[in-house]
């Protein structure tokens, strides 16, 4: 019999997808690693989110164990090799979030340009510094979108609405979609040195850990600004840190970190900066969408053998 082990936060629309289909299920929150890798030895399913890393460890120990599915789109935080290396599908659901994501990184940019947040917390403070809030549009802007996948064609069509010109950078984008999207591919170089604002939609690899450096920020306008919403270590923290403090950059909007949880992040109280804690697929709309789609792959590959999403191929 079929069973599956829920180990993270996920919306109910899990457990009412598997009752509709009779699929059985345990629900355990806040495991260690010898403990989940104690219980998942019952288990056909697991599915987690971001807060349970499953290990090589707890792979090796689930001698039942077929799929792993991660309502969302990032991996990171589950071995693929051990997944592959002992027979388990990885699924994930590349578009559940995807208009979230776009929406919070417009929204961070927002924060930027106009002084948001800055002008928000002044007027907390009981204060009227009109004059001290100018900011800047992005009518006519040029945005740099690094990787050009499925959130970054949604940002591609939210920056054209602003008028703005649009660069991408991707190995992969065919000239079909560069036509249908109405955007250039460049090299980074060029990206770097066109860009008003640079925003990142791509997958961390050894290629692309720390595109952005000192190196590369000596190339961008210094009145440029970089948004991550993808993956902490696509950028070096202190390169950023730095080249704001010396105004080489004038601004950083993140939602990722190198190390996460970020409790004691190097960019805290500084005015240039716009800090939130990974909460790019937190919509109420995106969790229910992202749990549906994740459990009735499950389903489908439980009782038809059916793979949709694997990510481990």
């Amino acid at each position: 019999m079929n069973k599956v082990l829920i180990a993270d936060n996920v919306s109910s629309a899990v457990s009412e997808v598997f009752d509709k289909n009779g699929i059985a299920y345990d629900t355990k929150i806040g495991l260690s690693e010898d403990e989940l890798a104690t219980e998942i030895t019952e288990y056909s399913g697991l599915i987690v989110r971001s807060a349970v890393t499953v290990t090589e460890k707890i792979i090796n120990s689930a001698i039942n164990l077929k799929v792993i599915g991660r309502p969302g789109v990032g991996v990171d935080n589950v071995d693929l090799k051990a997944a592959t290396n002992n027979g388990i599908i990885v699924m994930n659901t590349p578009l559940g979030n995807v208009q979230a994501t776009a929406e919070l990184t417009f929204g961070i940019m927002h924060s930027l340009m106009r002084k948001i947040s800055n002008a928000n917390q002044s007027m907390h403070q009981k204060k009227w510094e009109k004059k001290k809030f100018i900011g800047n549009e992005m009518y006519g802007k040029t945005i740099g979108i690094i990787g050009f996948g499925n959130i970054g064609k949604k940002v591609s069509q939210i920056a054209h609405a602003y008028g703005m010109n649009v660069l991408v950078y991707s190995a992969s984008i065919s000239p079909e979609d560069e036509k249908k999207f109405n955007v250039t591919n460049q090299s980074i170089d060029d990206i770097l040195e066109g860009a008003d604002i640079i925003t990142f939609h791509n997958k961390l690899s050894e290629n692309s850990k720390y595109l952005i450096n000192s190196n590369a920020i000596t190339k961008m306008k210094k009145n440029a600004i970089i948004i991550n919403c993808a993956r902490g270590g696509l950028v070096n923290e202190k390169d950023i840190k730095e080249a704001l403090e010396k105004g080489n950059i004038a601004g950083y909007g993140c939602d990722v970190y190198e190390n996460e949880p970020e409790q004691d992040s190097i960019f805290s109280s500084m005015d240039n900066v716009v800090m939130t804690p990974h909460i790019g697929a937190s919509t109420i709309e995106a969790q229910e969408k992202v749990a549906y789609q994740i459990a009735e792959q499950i389903v489908e590959f439980l009782k038809n053998n059916k793979i949709i999403n694997q990510v481990n191929k």
